[in-house]
């Protein structure tokens, strides 16, 4: 049920009662679930209880000639309906307390500002430590890539030397020929297999790890708007 449904109900179950009577006391239920805000409306109805209940305070007291005291919805008071009296009667009480606003004491921001101060030294220094690990695993990963292409340059550049160097032996000594030849083409195939893992970690690697990083970075807002 919500305030229309309430309100509806209650009116209808106040047909029977003078107009003048019937506008003042749906007046002061329509200002009082105002003043207690839509936040707090459900928490309204369950303490109000079944309209029928209202109604039938309403009509009791405006037989028994008593004033009808309106509710303190400005301090968010719930009313609450039903409770039974002992003489067999239902009576309306207010919930006792106003609620307050629950707020962090002046000495224990003040005491939180000074910890802050006194442990910034400590906070700085784990801050300078992380990122100079960061930048350290970044540049020993960008300088293992270079390293890796730099020694399969030299491993090609050598490669031809020798095999150069064995054409020119060839003649000459065919045995030391063929050796530098053959020196040169391992060396060949040394160099091309730090030439394909210089290319899978500059363009499968990296891009993946990059990838990966921004993901953790988009999750945390995503994983904070679901919660």
């Amino acid at each position: 049920m919500n305030r229309n449904e309430f309100m509806k109900q209650l009116e209808s179950l106040l047909q029977n009662i003078p107009q003048a009577e019937r506008e003042e006391a749906l007046q002061y239920y329509n200002d009082y679930f105002d003043d207690a805000g839509e936040e707090n409306e459900k928490e309204v109805i369950e303490a109000l209880g079944n309209p029928a209940r209202v109604a039938e305070n309403i009509k009791r007291d405006l037989t028994g000639n008593s004033e009808h005291i309106r509710p303190k919805a400005s301090d968010r008071a719930l009313v609450e309906y039903g409770k039974n009296t002992g003489d067999g009667a239902w009576n309306q009480t207010a919930a006792a307390g106003t609620q307050k606003k629950a707020g962090m004491p002046t000495w224990a921001i003040v005491l939180l500002v000074i910890l802050l101060v006194l442990a910034s030294p400590a906070i700085l220094g784990l801050g300078a430590g992380a990122l100079g690990t960061v930048v350290g695993l970044v540049a020993g990963w960008f300088g293992t890539i270079l390293g890796l292409g730099a020694a399969a340059f030299a491993l090609f550049v050598t490669m031809i030397f020798l095999l150069i160097l064995g054409g020119v032996c060839l003649f000459a000594d065919p045995v030391v020929g063929l050796g530098f030849a053959g020196c040169g083409l391992v060396c060949g195939g040394v160099g091309i297999l730090l030439l394909m893992l210089t290319v899978a970690m500059a363009g499968i690697a990296t891009p993946a790890i990059c990838k990966w990083i921004i993901g953790l970075f988009k999750k945390g807002p995503a994983a904070r708007k679901e919660g």
